[in-house]
């Protein structure tokens, strides 16, 4: 049984000493399939890196925390910096974040703008970071004229309705730790509402660790947890969840996989 984490933070300085045996850890869990996603970008080279070792793949983009970060010329560096090597396959970790406050909705709506404007030019999917955030963010999709867009919401925790908008315009839902654990009534109603063929698993890697390794790091070799989770929770055979989420992943991030080899 094969199992795919579609976004882990490898780059993550809190992985640095460790990083050949997280790798090797996930290898012998069977872990075959690792999106590794930068945040900001003092991380793409170091994801780019990663990225050239199978069977890591690798996203670059802006997190919304650091959008005050983003150069003049992101559309330009972005899309050089996607084309260093065939296994960069995705546009991310992006997407709006107000938990703190909207005093900087302009910015992050601009950079936000600018990352999905470079995804739909190179036919790039999206892994997308959004709270507290989501009417802005499909008003933003309207705006720009966007109907169908590529792409997976990471650590879905948004409510059924929200799941249907998202669905609704082509997206994946990928869930976490979380789900595994029982009082996340609604994060589990919501893995119950997604059909199975829409849904990818992650660990968010080395954040919101799953029950069982709780209060570790999670880490890839983990993701067969919320595996497991999403079986029990839709009363389905793991190994049945297992072959569709690969399913998934890979007609999302295959071509990456196809073309570097």
């Amino acid at each position: 049984m094969r199992l795919y984490d579609a976004h882990a933070h490898l780059a993550d300085s809190r992985l640095d000493p460790t990083l050949e045996t997280v790798l090797d850890a996930a290898a012998a869990a069977g872990v075959a399939g690792i999106l590794a996603c930068a945040a900001r970008l003092e991380e793409w080279e170091t994801v780019t890196a990663i990225s050239r070792r199978a069977p890591v793949l690798g996203a670059l983009g802006v997190h919304p925390f650091f959008a005050q970060t983003a150069p003049a010329d992101l559309d330009s560096h972005l899309r050089l910096s996607l084309a260093a090597h065939p296994r960069l396959v995705a546009v991310g970790e992006i997407g709006l974040d107000f938990w703190d406050g909207r005093d900087d909705v302009a910015l992050q709506e601009a950079v936000l703008n600018t990352q999905l404007t470079v995804a739909q030019a190179l036919h790039l999917p999206v892994i997308l970071h959004n709270r507290h955030s989501w009417g802005d963010f499909f008003k933003l999709l309207h705006r720009a004229g966007i109907v169908d867009l590529r792409g997976v919401c990471h650590c879905f925790s948004g409510s059924r309705e929200v799941a249907r908008a998202v669905l609704d315009r082509g997206l994946l839902v990928s869930f976490c730790g979380p789900i595994t654990y029982p009082q996340a009534r609604r994060l589990r109603e919501a893995v119950a509402y997604v059909p199975l063929d829409r849904i990818l698993t992650e660990t968010d890697c080395p954040d919101l660790p799953a029950q069982a390794v709780a209060p570790g790091f999670s880490l890839p070799q983990h993701v067969g947890y919320v595996l497991e989770a999403i079986a029990e929770i839709k009363q389905l055979p793991v190994s049945a969840v297992a072959a569709q989420v690969e399913a998934n992943y890979l007609a999302l991030f295959g071509n990456g996989i196809s073309a570097s080899r």
